[in-house]
């Protein structure tokens, strides 16, 4: 899963690599919601790192918060899709629980 802050500025996303490229790499990103595609991008992969690509993503004004399905394609096969997340910079989200534990003897 990615995340991303909710604002227009350019923001680095880590997307997972695979080895086995061929063609022009493309970056997508559909809202779950009504399905509208709100970047469609060309990547250049400048190979920094081994494991993901590192993707400049710069959101649209106006991109809701919530879930996105994002895609990698390379020649038009799609190398690595998942979930991206688009919060409110200035909202953070953590689970807290507490665990209690309880011990019974004979």
């Amino acid at each position: 899963m990615i995340y991303l802050s909710n604002t227009t500025d350019a923001q680095v996303a880590y997307v997972p690599r695979d080895t086995n490229l061929a063609g022009t790499l493309r970056f997508s990103l559909r809202s779950t919601i009504d399905r509208d595609t709100v970047v469609d991008a060309v990547v250049l992969d400048l190979k920094i790192l081994l494991r993901y690509y590192a993707v400049a993503v710069q959101l649209p004004d106006g991109a809701p918060t919530g879930e996105y399905e994002y895609t990698m394609t390379a020649g038009g096969a799609v190398v690595s899709s998942g979930v991206l997340v688009v919060a409110s910079p200035d909202v953070v989200h953590e689970y807290n629980k507490t665990v209690q534990y309880e011990q019974y003897t004979d």
